[in-house]
């Protein structure tokens, strides 16, 4: 497990930890520095077994991944803090915020971008993780998201196959439990013409917060936040100040 400080602050008002998508790595946050308050600490969760880490094991169920960042994240954590994740690490975010509450610890705010709401006692029907090689290659390049020169380099193409069939069967052998929704307050955020989990599908986190939960739908695909980070960045710093006014 890799925690990345984007940014470090000498007095930090606040303290936003980012978790990234399936198959990505905590560099992807990095064009998020110049959107953010200078006063922030970013800090950006990283999964086993990325390309700079090939010879570790990646993880193999969201249970997994909570025990190994919980610990990393608690040692981190000093005063108020936010959570964002994209994909799946928006469904890492959620269940890792789970486990903050129960110990006390809870964020100030939690935002799950690009993430369909899990449904209590079913999991994903696709099992993406499963697929042949050669099939998994072919979503993996029409998701975009990876530079097109890794699939001229086999050695490196490998490693992207296999981390993202990692990361999907943490998403996709994923049960809800249920439980006592979160006391958190939310955002959630989606590309408006995102192919694998439209709109209507994130807004139905709705359904696991008690508290307020505020939505935002942006123009582009999957990876939209990566195109639109400034006003991406500027919705997560409104929204976060909603929840403690004067924190930017």
């Amino acid at each position: 497990m890799n925690v990345l400080e984007l940014r470090a602050a000498r007095v930090p008002e606040l303290t936003l930890v980012l978790l990234h998508h399936a198959g990505g790595s905590a560099a992807s946050y990095r064009h998020f520095l110049a959107h953010l308050p200078d006063h922030w600490r970013v800090l950006a969760l990283e999964l086993p077994g990325r390309m700079h880490a090939s010879k570790q094991s990646g993880c193999r169920s969201a249970a997994e991944v909570v025990d190994l960042l919980l610990p990393v994240l608690e040692a981190e954590l000093i005063g108020h803090y936010a959570v964002f994740g994209h994909s799946m690490g928006a469904l890492v975010a959620f269940e890792l915020v789970r486990a903050l509450e129960r110990l006390g610890r809870a964020p100030l705010w939690l935002g799950l971008s690009g993430s369909p709401a899990p449904e209590a006692g079913r999991r994903p029907a696709e099992q993406r993780h499963t697929w042949p090689h050669e099939r998994l290659v072919h979503f993996i390049r029409r998701l975009g998201g990876t530079p097109d020169s890794v699939w001229h380099h086999p050695v490196l193409a490998e490693r992207v196959v296999r981390t993202m069939r990692w990361d999907l069967e943490v998403v996709e052998t994923y049960e809800h439990p249920g439980g006592l929704p979160l006391t958190t307050p939310v955002s959630l955020f989606a590309g408006e013409a995102d192919p694998l989990v439209p709109p209507e599908r994130v807004r139905r986190w709705r359904e696991h917060t008690r508290d307020a939960v505020t939505f935002h739908s942006l123009p582009g695909g999957h990876f939209y936040l990566f195109d639109r980070a400034a006003e991406v960045c500027r919705r997560i710093v409104e929204d976060v100040t909603a929840t403690r006014p004067g924190t930017p």
